[in-house]
């Protein structure tokens, strides 16, 4: 029953009670009316009783006679008759059975012994009823006039009072079944139901909020990635998201109160409940937000499955938790399987060469910081090996990356084994003297095709020089790639710790930092150009005077660049003359370079450095731009044009292709045939079929082409016939022994015969003796260059020769 019907039932009950209550009240008013009329009789009838007494005793005493004394008396009695009650005085002493008649319904006598008189009073009661029957009416009058009110009474309190806590209550049945979606009326008032409606608002809020925040964190719950373990202060699980069952591999509600340690595998359970037990008995007065969440970085777990557990990795983070004074423990685990397998690849990717599995450059200057503090403190040598291959870019352009990359793990095969070898070797020779033969030697990978070997506890320089011996003679059997042998020819740069070093780098023993692995492999790679410059398949040891040369070259480099930008280079030109007439045939452009405050550089310093950098290619385009602009000077003064010869170095060939060649002598409007490029064996046979794509486009272009330094290199008949050429030029190496020597005058005759046969121009360099003329001319070798006939000379001196064309013997 709702508040308001109980209020209007209250208002009946209450009127029907005063209704009730109003009747013996009205019986009561009518008795007590009567019962005051009989106290009036009774009065009366005391007072005549008293009027009778006094007149008596006057009798007695004399002074009125007994009948007067009753005259008297009946005179008295009649003035007190009257009104609604009556008298009347029965002198025979007694009252008639008629008396007092029908209308008098109040009786009261009193008898006088004296006189014998009986006394009564008689009073009526209909005045009584009336009265009575006014009263009634009143409130009768009264009652209906409450009932009448009380309707609107009734609908007030509905309206004012019972409605705003009837509206009330059912927002509250609402906000407890979740309904926050309402309005709270009357927060506008200024009375109690006001406050009640703005505190209920503020509960609605508050409800929502953390509906809001309930929904959040269940979202969360249920969707994050990790478990999520509420545990009590025991050790026990109390709730968990869908992916702690995942996690775990169980069905729903197999988790509930579990002891968290059991979830482990047996060998981990141990550490977890210590770390409960540490974090349950820390104070509680310690504050809660200056706890940091505690975290265990991978514990094992096995997974329940439809087969066999399988056994994962997890991390699990502990952080202290406290509701409502009640400690607990939120959980939070991952599964770490994957990524511990990634790190653990990564830790080997970071630490080892991909395709060859050996330790990289980082690996390796790791171990060489470690063989540094073990020589220090044990007084040991150890020495540091660089090895370079040859031809390893020739064999990836022409034969592509998959050749390339077996090229390299057969190289590192070879080089373990025959590092592996050695040491063992020995170390069978050096036991007696107490060597450790267990001692670990690293071969690693540093670079495309550059490899590294740290050989620990050396003897002296002697052992490390046989292991370099043993690594070249590993590669005197062909690599088979593609179906095809190949040969391989590496060099190796020696450095010996510390015997080597003592001196390896100034600027580096100034800083401190001698003996770092980058100052070590610095100077075994400073080693390994020597070895290199010396034609491969060679091993050189550090020297102080390399690594000055190797710093002079660095600077080099930019002073190069410099130098071709401020216009320091100069061509000049080496005639080449005929041995019939001595007539000049033509000139060879050769670099000069001339530096501000260094004079004249020699070209055997700077172009390899040139080279080396890959500076080559933008000077080699300046020198035949050069030549070219030169030879156009000539012809627009009206000379006899005569062919220049401009060499092309290697990397230059490989950078850039006939079209590239043909352009810059276009530029100057010059006929191709004035034009020879000088090119070497090495360079056609580094990347032999772009080189015949080039020279065969400039010759039929028109360009002339010469192969230089011929015989030094890889000669060959095969080679040579499928070379688009136009002139074969005789290395200076040979022409120094004729006629004297047999084999060079051997070779340099078959090479004029071998080009007379294949219709090729033959150049003779090198010639600064008139028997060396001779026996060219001898051999219809016709063309020479060299101090016999002409040094190189600069543009103005060559327009003289231009100019003059001397014919007569140098």
């Amino acid at each position: 029953m709702t508040l308001r019907r109980k209020i209007r039932w209250l208002t009946w009950i209450g009127l029907i009670g005063c209704l009730m209550a109003a009747i013996p009240a009205l019986y009561l008013l009518r008795q007590g009316m009567i019962a005051e009329r009989t106290q009036m009789a009774a009065a009366l009838v005391d007072g005549a009783l008293g009027i009778l007494a006094d007149l008596d005793r006057s009798v007695a005493s004399g002074e009125i006679t007994g009948e007067e004394a009753r005259d008297r008396a009946r005179l008295a009695l009649r003035a007190l008759s009257g009104g609604p009650i009556r008298l009347a005085v029965h002198a025979e002493g007694g009252i008639p059975p008629a008396w007092p008649g029908p209308d008098r319904a109040v009786t009261v006598q009193g008898r006088f012994e004296p006189w014998g008189w009986m006394i009564g009073a008689a009073g009526g009661i209909g005045d009584l009823d009336r009265e009575f029957l006014v009263e009634a009416s009143g409130f009768l009058l009264f009652l209906g006039v409450l009932l009448v009110l009380s309707w609107p009474v009734s609908r007030f309190l509905s309206q004012h009072v019972v409605g705003p806590l009837e509206g009330l209550a059912a927002r509250v049945r609402l906000l407890t079944e979740g309904g926050t979606d309402i309005d709270i009326p009357g927060c506008e008032r200024r009375d109690e139901f006001g406050a009640m409606a703005r505190a209920m608002e503020l509960f609605r809020r508050a409800a929502i909020a953390l509906i809001e925040r309930d929904e959040r964190l269940a979202g969360i719950m249920n969707n994050v990635s990790e478990a999520i373990l509420l545990v009590d202060p025991h050790g026990r699980i109390e709730e968990h998201n869908p992916a702690a069952e995942a996690l775990f591999g169980v069905p729903a509600g197999a988790l509930d109160r579990q002891a968290l340690s059991g979830l482990f595998i047996v060998s981990d359970r141990p550490r977890v409940d210590a770390l409960l037990a540490g974090l349950a008995g820390q104070a509680a007065s310690e504050a809660e937000d200056g706890r940091q969440p505690v975290r265990i970085a991978a514990l094992g777990i096995e997974r329940q499955g439809d087969g066999a557990p399988e056994r994962i990795d997890a991390s699990l983070t502990i952080s202290p938790l406290v509701v409502q004074g009640r400690r607990g423990f939120v959980c939070a685990l991952a599964d770490v399987t994957e990524r511990l397998r990634h790190e653990r690849e990564l830790t080997r990717l970071a630490t080892r060469d991909r395709l060859t599995g050996l330790p990289n450059r980082a690996m390796v200057e790791s171990m060489l910081e470690a063989a540094v503090d073990g020589s220090r403190r044990h007084g040991r040598r150890f020495a540091v090996l660089c090895l370079d291959l040859s031809r390893f870019k020739l064999i990836t352009d022409t034969l592509g990356h998959q050749a390339g990359d077996a090229l390299l793990q057969e190289v590192a095969r070879r080089i373990v084994a025959a590092v592996g070898a050695a040491v063992g070797d020995a170390a069978g020779v050096a036991g007696a003297a107490g060597k450790d033969a267990g001692a670990a030697d690293l071969v690693g990978r540093i670079g495309a095709d550059d490899f590294a070997v740290v050989l620990e506890e050396i003897a002296d320089a002697a052992d490390a020089a046989a292991v370099a011996v043993r690594i070249l003679d590993a590669f005197d059997a062909p690599v088979t790639l593609s179906g095809c042998e190949h040969y391989v020819r590496p060099a190796v740069g020696i450095a010996v710790y510390p015997d080597h070093l003592a001196a390896s780098d100034a600027a580096a023993d100034a800083a401190g930092d001698a003996g770092s692995p980058l100052v070590l492999l610095r100077a075994a790679e400073t080693a390994l150009y020597a070895a290199k410059r010396m034609g491969g398949r060679r091993h050189a040891f550090f020297r102080p005077e390399l690594a000055e040369q190797a710093r002079r070259h660095l600077a080099l480099d930019g002073d190069l660049r410099a130098a071709l930008a401020l216009k320091q280079f100069r061509l000049h030109y080496q005639p080449k003359v005929s041995l019939i007439d001595f007539s000049l045939e033509g000139f060879e452009a050769l670099l000069r370079w001339e530096a501000v405050g260094k004079g004249m550089i020699p070209p055997g310093e700077f172009i390899p450095v040139a080279e080396e950098t890959g500076f080559i290619v933008p000077l080699g385009d300046w020198v035949l731009d050069e030549a070219c602009r030169q030879m156009r000077e000539w012809l627009d003064a009206g000379m006899a044009p005569v062919p220049v010869a401009v060499n092309i170095s290697p990397k230059h060939l490989r950078n850039r292709s006939a079209e590239d060649f043909r352009r810059i002598i276009d530029r100057h409007d010059l006929p191709p045939g004035l034009i020879e490029l000088e090119i070497t064996e090495g360079a056609v046979m580094q990347d032999l079929d772009h080189a015949l794509t080039v020279l065969a486009a400039l010759k039929a272009m028109g360009i002339r082409v010469a192969v230089d330094d011929f015989g030094t290199g890889h000669s060959s008949l095969s080679y040579l016939k499928r070379l688009p050429v136009t002139t074969l030029k005789i290395d200076r190496s040979f022409i120094n022994g004729v006629p004297q020597e047999r084999e060079d005058a051997g070779i340099v005759s078959t090479i004029i015969a071998m080009a007379d046969m294949l219709g090729l121009h033959v150049v003779a360099e090198g010639v600064e003796k008139t028997e060396q003329a001779n026996f060219l001319r001898h051999h219809n070798c016709n063309q020479v260059q060299g101090w016999l006939t002409g040094r190189p000379m600069p543009a103005d001196a060559a327009s003289g020769l231009l100019k003059e064309r001397l014919r007569e013997p140098a």
